[in-house]
């Protein structure tokens, strides 16, 4: 699913339309998909990435895959726990080994928010079809697993010393808990500041780096870049600007070929395990240099607000594009002058112009409404801009 929505957002729609429609033949009469047995999280993420290639492209899903998408959404409601249970875990998925790298079989958040993500998601591809009887059926299932998910953390605050959302009931707060920033980065389901979430990102913060890097001791034993890189997407997305002492961590640990592996050794900087050329540590760079230029939150497009101020103090022009949005295609070229910098979007809107907010550093921001094709921003006096936030 990362992967994939990578390769969406560079604009390589054909392989992944190519890969999407191979899903059904993964999937088990129950409605399962399955990659390795006991994984809760495979189903919101199937779920999720068909959404999104269904909002990103513009093109509607198969005949076939929409039957699956069925399949796996009823999955996910049959597969959760009782509400009735008097436990911590009342509600949510089973116990599994989810993400290799939180640990072992526990009830894992990171599951619980894959599944809102991907009934919700289910909901919206229904709802496009004009299926509103389903879609309401998964908007409330969804909301029924996310009220488990809330009475759940509630009920199991008073046993840690640190606030924020661990790994599982049962956990206390570790380097585990980077499976749970997933509610705010890739899926958004709780708000930029919601206080459980940047508890969560600053406990990682304080506690899980080595040379400024997310250093992951669940069995990985090594600095993760793209779990270094969740983070950072969490941070941006709260205008925390240490998002970009995490970016240049990761940059520096790239191998001469641009590439990392899956966990990087605290002493020698090599590979300590998995992959030696990681893929979705690929897919998370790609994804970060995109939401430094444009990303989406809500019901609007922000663009500029992750890129760093030393990338605008000069004359060199900057571009992105073209990438796809839920509203088209767009391309962002910055053209950083003295007094002012210009914002070029071009963009083929499918429909009404989103709400566009250009948030450069160094500028007064700008919101517009009506698809404009440039847009002027007159640069802060020295004093005012000392007073931002790094980068």
């Amino acid at each position: 699913a990362f992967i994939l929505h990578a390769l969406l957002n560079l604009n390589l729609i054909d392989p992944v339309e190519r890969a999407i429609e191979r899903f059904p033949h993964r999937q088990t009469r129950l409605g399962y998909f399955r990659s390795q047995e006991g994984e809760w999280d495979s189903n919101g993420q199937v779920l999720w990435i068909l959404d999104r290639y269904r909002c990103l492209t513009g093109r509607a899903l198969s005949k076939p895959l929409v039957e699956a998408l069925v399949k796996g959404a009823w999955w996910i409601k049959n597969k959760r726990l009782s509400d009735a249970l008097e436990e911590p875990h009342a509600g949510l998925l089973p116990a599994g080994f989810s993400a290799e790298h939180l640990g072992p079989n526990d009830y894992y958040y990171w599951d619980d928010f894959w599944s809102v993500s991907g009934l919700r998601s289910a909901a919206a591809v229904l709802r496009d079809r004009n299926e509103q009887r389903l879609a309401q059926a998964f908007d409330r299932e969804a909301e029924l697993l996310l009220a488990a998910i809330d009475r759940s953390l509630e009920r199991t605050a008073s046993l840690r010393r640190h606030a924020g959302v661990p790994a599982s009931p049962y956990r206390r707060m570790d380097a585990g808990a980077i499976g749970s920033l997933a509610v705010g980065y890739p899926l958004a389901l709780w708000p930029a500041c919601e206080p459980r979430l940047l508890d969560t990102a600053a406990f990682l913060m304080d506690h899980c780096r080595v040379h400024g890097g997310f250093f992951q001791d669940m069995i990985h034993s090594g600095i993760n870049p793209y779990l270094t890189l969740h983070l950072a997407q969490v941070l941006l997305r709260a205008g925390d600007g240490r998002y970009w002492d995490l970016v240049r961590t990761v940059a520096e640990l790239a191998s001469p070929t641009g590439q990392w592996p899956e966990a990087v050794h605290p002493h020698t900087l090599g590979g300590c395990m998995g992959d030696g050329q990681h893929i979705w540590a690929a897919a998370e760079w790609v994804m970060m240099i995109r939401h430094l230029f444009i990303r989406e939150e809500g019901d609007r497009l922000i663009v500029g607000a992750g890129l760093p101020r030393a990338w605008l103090t000069g004359r060199q022009p900057l571009r992105f594009g073209p990438t796809p949005t839920p509203y088209g295609p767009v391309t962002i070229r910055i053209e950083p002058g003295p007094q002012q910098v210009r914002v070029h979007l071009d963009a083929a809107w499918r429909g009404q112009p989103p709400t566009i907010e250009v948030s450069l550093r160094g500028c007064r921001g700008l919101i517009a409404h009506d698809g404009p094709r440039c847009i002027e921003l007159e640069r802060l006096p020295a004093d005012a801009q000392a007073q931002e936030a790094a980068p």
